[in-house]
Parts: C-alpha cells; sequence; structure tokens
C-alpha cells in the first residue's frame, strides 16, 4: 500500500480520519493524497422552487415544482477563508511528521470527484468519514460516502464521527 487517499469534508469526523490515515501511511510509508472536492450547485432564482427545495434541485423532479428557475451554469459552493487554511494546517502538518502529502481540490459532484481522483493517482486505500445520519436524511439528501461505497472498486476504510 503506497498511496492512501483521504477525503476530507469539514465534518467532525475529519480530524480522525486524518488521524487514521497518517497512523497508517507512517505504518505502510504511504504518501497521503487529501481530496477536498469543492461541489457544484446550480443556482436559483430565490424562491423559484418554494420552500424546502432550495438547495437540493435533485428533489424537484419528484416534486412535481416545475425546474424553471435553473440557470444553465451550475457554481461552486463558496470556500470560506477557514477552510482553506485548515487545509493548509492539516497538509502541514502531515508532511511535519515526515510524510509525503498532496493536496488535491477537485470540483463537481462529491462521490464521483473523490472516485475519479482515486483512479488518477491509483490510491490503494480510500479513508473516509461516516457521520451516522438516519435513513430519512439519507432517503432525501443521500450521502459521499454511500456512493463511493457503491462504487468503489478499492477498499474503503470508514471512520466513524465522534459521539457528541
Amino acid at each position: 500500500m503506497k498511496r492512501i487517499l483521504v477525503a476530507v469534508d469539514f465534518s467532525d469526523a475529519t480530524p480522525g480520519v486524518i488521524d487514521i490515515a497518517r497512523q497508517l501511511a507512517r505504518a505502510l510509508d504511504a504518501e497521503i493524497h487529501l481530496v477536498h472536492v469543492r461541489e457544484l450547485t446550480a443556482t436559483i432564482a430565490p424562491g423559484a422552487l418554494g420552500y424546502g427545495l432550495a438547495g437540493m434541485p435533485e428533489l424537484a423532479p419528484v416534486s412535481g415544482v416545475p425546474v424553471v428557475g435553473f440557470d444553465s451554469m451550475p457554481q461552486t459552493i463558496p470556500e470560506g477563508e477557514s477552510q482553506k487554511s485548515q487545509l493548509a494546517q492539516w497538509e502541514k502538518e502531515i508532511a511535519q511528521a515526515g510524510l509525503k502529502v498532496t493536496l488535491h481540490q477537485p470540483t463537481g459532484a462529491v462521490a464521483e470527484e473523490i472516485l475519479n481522483q482515486a483512479d488518477a493517482i491509483n490510491a490503494d486505500l480510500l479513508v473516509m468519514g461516516t457521520h451516522g445520519h438516519g435513513a430519512m436524511y439519507h432517503l432525501l439528501v443521500g450521502s459521499a460516502t454511500e456512493g463511493v461505497l457503491k462504487h468503489a472498486i478499492r477498499p474503503v476504510l470508514l471512520v466513524p464521527s465522534p459521539k457528541s
């Protein structure tokens, strides 16, 4: 095992995910590839889809609400300065531990881009967090982790988020 892809989403699980990946990389003399996907969102006119659908355009076809408010050009969800500095901090900490680290920031659908990056770097292992959301959340919103698990051809290590 020489290349470990670590999916970063800034959730409560992320520090544990990075810590586990760092331990594995040290033990296996592997390099770490941090992947943070800059997610695309369809832009809609305020109120075009009504309450409850804004931000979830994938629900519009099943809701019966016409999808006329979409712009033709999807936009990336803005990334805050704190997220940029946190990514740089994690990258620096891993490098200071004597491990080779590379940061990737593709743009697109999260699960798809994680899998694309895994293919691009020929990852031996994917390490991701799991948030423990219930079945209703997954039905309505879906899960990047679930999408990766369904389509991955590489081993995936799931790290649970800490109990709150």
